[in-house]
């Protein structure tokens, strides 16, 4: 009985604490951007319900940031972005939060798929017998031999590693896409599976 009431518990707080984080970061995310809005929102539709003052405070991020985007992709726009990061990159403790912030934006849009690598593979790294997940993310080639362009990522920040060029035969797939590979070396391996397929082959790219 005891076992299967804690089997039970256990059960329910694997659905209910993940459930409770995602709208806790969502709310949390909701307060530093559009929830930032919604005061001045509501003096313009004070008379609207609060849904659709909320509703309004997310229509309006959405415009903001993508006016951004747009500022963002223009040659003027580019180097406006560049000098702001280059200030504040100068301001003591500043910089290593916008950095630290900046290094999960990024993290969690390579988990969306904005990134350029090609595939995941499993290379023998820092030294031969210990194997480690990397990214395909080109072809190279050195002294007339094609070889992996592979990045491998750090624990827990994936987003910083180290980039190698490897022979082929030292490249194998690992049969993960880049999103599961993401939560492995986000969890330091706490999300790995039991196994990897790595197969036959080299890693494709």
């Amino acid at each position: 009985m005891r076992k299967r009431i804690r089997a039970h518990l256990i059960s329910g707080m694997a659905v209910i604490v993940p459930l409770g984080i995602t709208a806790y970061v969502i709310q949390l995310c909701y307060r530093f951007t559009a929830g930032r809005l919604s005061p001045t929102v509501t003096r313009v539709t004070e008379e609207w319900p609060s849904y659709l003052s909320a509703g309004f405070s997310v229509l309006l991020l959405f415009i903001v940031l993508y006016g951004m985007g747009l500022v963002a992709t223009v040659f003027i726009g580019r180097h406006v972005i560049a000098l702001a990061e280059s200030i504040i990159r100068r301001i003591p403790l500043v910089k290593s939060v916008y950095g630290a912030s900046k290094q999960i934006v990024e993290t969690l849009l390579f988990q969306d798929g904005g990134t350029n690598f090609k595939s995941v593979a499993l290379v023998e790294f820092p030294r031969p017998g210990m194997y480690t997940l990397a990214f395909v993310t080109g072809m190279i080639t050195v002294d007339g031999l094609k070889c992996y362009k592979v990045f491998v990522p750090t624990t827990p920040n994936p987003t910083s590693g180290y980039f190698e060029i490897m022979d082929p035969a030292h490249v194998q797939p690992s049969g993960l896409s880049v999103e599961e590979a993401v939560k492995i070396v986000m969890s330091g391996g706490l999300l790995a599976p039991n196994a990897l397929d790595a197969g036959e082959g080299n890693a494709s790219c």
